[in-house]
């Protein structure tokens, strides 16, 4: 009897597992004869160990799989194939048999004459509870484990790959910021400095737009080989936007950077691939940070690296900039860029809410509309003007996502509030020149409504004369799909871009909305009531209503219904409000009020 381990019995039982196809060692017990049945008909190699992991019978598999007939008996489990071949893994699994009472997919490499093999290893006591016999089955999976590696080494290779940008080949934003995070924890313990320069390609939006973004993705391709043949191994490249690379310079002070950022200008002064059979010829503006002396963390390195870089493009393009911390721009950029987690947080809360400010018809004192304001409600539940975050949404790309929210709580509240609301009230939203950047918004917008069963010439959608003036082209693609879809579309702040009734003839306009600059002066203002008068006659043969913003007076508004302005709007006609106008009359056009007359 052998030397009996802490905890674990090694009594043999007597009884004998029955039929053809056992190799008998020692008898095995009755109880087991289902258990033996089975491994009889497995084809997969399978053994009864004792507590020590002594071999007391395999089945035919086993044999034919390497069993030694001569190692019947009790023979050390230690040099029976395809198991296991060593101590530490027979310990490893008795171990795992002692402590889950069961062990699973147990792999084990074997090698034999025929090279290296991966067993899954299953093995159970025979007797629940019991470790006087264990039955342990072992499958060949070499072919799948063999798959399985050629899969990973895929998979490690597209994780590579994810690390990339397809076009250049550089790292893409994320990997960038990595990389630069570890080199500055490098220089940091070294006290040496680092050097980042930021550029952005002039004019490629106009690229992609004239030529289509193949074009666009020739230039990037050939931009990549150039940048690689140019600099050294040692320094770290990153496609960080669209048209945004970011090359990092270690060792490199803010003396050494000129030389750098001279060679990327000669750089694209000879870059001029071909795309179709033209020639492509860019620009390139840059910015230049050091580390230490303008940032100690890689967020504040790239910051200071894109400031300066729009500091360059706001000189000219096609140059460099090294950071100035003193520059009123970066000032002003920095105390923007610290609103960006404050929107994004309000955005994915939603928020960003709707008022209401509503818009009455002149000539008969009714309230007819209303426009809609975004509005950030704060955590305090303060709500927050335009004034407070529309510049850090625009500078960051926050503007269409805030639209978004905007439109559909107006749309929820035209439903919700219909009971108590002014019946057939129209509504009219305001659009970001950089909402017509997005082709998907129109459709979504035409979903939502038919979802919640708003009817779409209810619904008037407003931009700025300034905004369509940018790109007169896009504006165009997009109100008229707006139009097809039902929905209408004014023309806002008119009179402090160009203000010529031109746009009125190539935009689907429905009405004009005369600045508030024009509005409030024309009771002392006789060129405005001029240019007022004139603009509403045209609009008038033109089938087009006419708004005068900013009415804050009894005086303003009756100089509007003295020139035939349609509508009004503005603090004397009503307060911005969360919920829509349940009265249909304005408060000026009461009775009570003494001061208001019905034309006709």
């Amino acid at each position: 009897m052998a030397t009996k381990p802490k905890g674990v019995p090694i009594h043999v039982p007597t009884p004998t597992p029955s039929g053809k196809g056992w190799k008998k060692t020692t008898p095995v017990g009755a109880s087991g004869n289902s258990v033996a049945s089975l491994a009889l008909e497995s084809p997969d190699p399978i053994i009864l160990i004792d507590g020590e992991g002594r071999l007391l019978a395999v089945n035919d598999a086993a044999s034919h799989a390497g069993v030694p007939p001569a190692l019947a008996g009790l023979a050390p489990i230690g040099k029976l194939a395809p198991f296991w071949v060593d101590e530490v893994m027979r310990e490893k699994l008795l171990e795992t048999l002692r402590t889950k009472k069961r062990a699973e997919n147990f792999e084990v490499r074997v090698r034999d004459d025929e090279g290296d093999r991966v067993y899954w290893v299953n093995a159970q006591p025979l007797m629940p509870g019991s470790f006087d016999a264990i039955v342990a089955s072992a499958r060949d999976v070499t072919e799948r484990t063999a798959e399985y590696e050629l899969l990973k080494v895929c998979y490690e290779e597209l994780a590579a790959r994810s690390d990339r940008d397809p076009i250049t080949g550089f790292y893409n934003r994320e990997q960038f910021h990595i990389l630069v995070e570890r080199e500055i924890d490098w220089s940091r313990q070294l006290s040496r400095p680092i050097a980042l320069i930021h550029l952005d390609l002039d004019d490629f939006k106009s690229l992609n737009e004239s030529l289509g973004h193949g074009a666009g993705d020739e230039y990037l391709s050939r931009l990549g080989d150039a940048l690689r043949d140019e600099f050294e191994a040692g320094e770290v490249i990153g496609r960080v936007g669209g048209d945004e690379i970011g090359i990092l310079f270690p060792e490199t002070p803010a003396g050494g950077v000129g030389e750098k950022a001279d060679r990327l200008l000669a750089l694209f002064q000879k870059l001029s691939p071909t795309f179709e059979g033209r020639a492509l010829n860019l620009t390139a503006s840059m910015g230049a940070a050091i580390y230490p002396d303008h940032a100690t963390t890689a967020d504040e390195l790239m910051h200071a690296a894109d400031i300066a870089m729009n500091q360059a493009k706001r000189k000219g393009r096609a140059r460099y900039q090294v950071h100035d911390p003193n520059d009123r721009e970066t000032n002003r950029v920095g105390a923007l860029r610290s609103q960006v987690e404050r929107i994004r947080i309000a955005i994915a809360e939603q928020r960003f809410v709707p008022v209401f400010q509503p818009v009455a018809d002149i000539a008969t004192g009714r309230i007819v509309a209303v426009e809609t304001l975004a509005r950030l409600r704060e955590p305090d539940g303060r709500l927050a003007s335009p004034a407070e975050f529309l510049d850090a949404a625009e500078r960051f790309g926050f503007v269409t996502a805030i639209d978004r929210l905007v439109i559909q709580a107006a749309f929820d509240a035209l439903i919700s509030q219909r009971s108590r609301s002014i019946p057939d009230l129209d509504m009219a939203i305001n659009l970001s020149g950089v909402d017509f950047e997005d082709d998907t918004l129109v459709a979504d917008i035409s979903r939502m409504a038919r979802m919640k069963g708003i009817r779409p010439e209810r619904i008037t959608f407003e931009i700025t004369e300034t905004a369509a003036l940018k790109d007169i082209a896009r504006v165009q693609n997009f109100t008229r799909a707006l139009v097809a879809e039902g929905f209408r579309f004014a023309l806002d702040d008119f009179g402090i871009g160009f203000s010529s009734f031109k746009y009125l003839r190539e935009l689907p306009v429905s009405s004009l909305k005369f600045d508030q600059s024009y509005v409030m002066n024309l009771p002392t203002e006789m060129e405005n009531r001029v240019f007022v008068r004139g603009m509403v006659e045209i609009c008038r043969g033109l089938g087009v209503k006419t708004v005068g913003e900013g009415v804050e007076s009894q005086a303003i508004l009756s100089v509007l219904r003295e020139l035939n302005v349609d509508r009004a709007q503005g603090y004397h006609i009503g307060l911005p409000l969360p919920e829509l106008p349940q009265a249909r009359t304005a408060v000026w056009a009461r009775p009570s009020s003494g001061s208001f007359k019905p034309i006709g």
